[in-house]
């Protein structure tokens, strides 16, 4: 019998790591990633759907086995999490209407700046510019239905998600790069779950090494910037 595997998913699908698990066709990056980890370790994944905001507390108190959903690897979630080796390198971004310029963020003390509650954008926000207005929001979509409306002037994510969200709203650019915020994203598991996490890494070192990632990655991440 296979060992079955409960998976966190954020209810707010990230496009293009996954869209939503409700949706007509449930896709993305690590959905691929996670079919080719659990046909090789022949596991069973039961997929658990949560509010971002709850999702790593569940995982924490043992109500998921791993999370597989855009989980940026930060020094404080390693102390209470395990990582499997990261499998995207990426960065922030400011995201902004085409008719808008940015160089950088020394200038928006007047500007509302969409950031989604709980992400490392918003605590990236908070830390470095305090003073600003940021309008926190629960999801993705919110964030660019915000942006879309003139709700907010410009928003802060992750650049893979950024990408997604581009390719379909042609009217929405990234105006910059956030400086000195490269990040991964990997496989977050309990602590202490040593032996998955080897098992896990094993298949993430075989798939680099037999072109099957470049494969992946070349599929999903085809003219987004990361």
């Amino acid at each position: 019998m296979k060992q079955l595997l409960k998976v966190g998913l954020d209810s707010a699908a990230p496009f293009p790591m996954h869209t939503d698990y409700q949706s007509e066709v449930f896709e993305g990056f690590e959905v691929d990633l996670l079919r080719i980890i659990a046909k090789s370790l022949d596991l069973e994944v039961q997929y658990e759907v949560s509010l971002w905001k709850d999702i790593l507390e569940q995982l924490y108190k043992g109500e998921l086995d791993l999370i597989c959903s855009a989980v940026s690897v930060t020094p404080t979630r390693m102390r209470i999490l395990e990582f499997s080796d990261p499998y995207l390198q990426f960065r922030l971004c400011a995201v902004i209407n085409q008719r808008d310029h940015l160089d950088d963020l020394s200038r928006l003390k007047n500007k509302v700046i969409g950031v989604r509650a709980a992400a490392e954008a918003e605590k990236y926000m908070m830390k470095h510019y305090p003073a600003y207005t940021l309008k926190h929001l629960d999801t993705n979509r919110e964030m660019y239905d915000a942006l879309l409306a003139g709700d907010i002037d410009l928003l802060i994510d992750d650049s893979p998600i950024a990408g997604g969200f581009l390719k379909k709203h042609k009217t929405l650019k990234i105006g910059t790069f956030l400086p000195e915020t490269d990040t991964q994203y990997a496989i977050a598991m309990k602590k202490g779950d040593l032996k998955l996490k080897s098992k896990i890494n094993a298949v993430l070192h075989n798939i680099r090494k037999n072109g099957v990632y470049q494969q992946l990655f070349a599929k999903w991440f085809a003219q987004i910037q990361l």
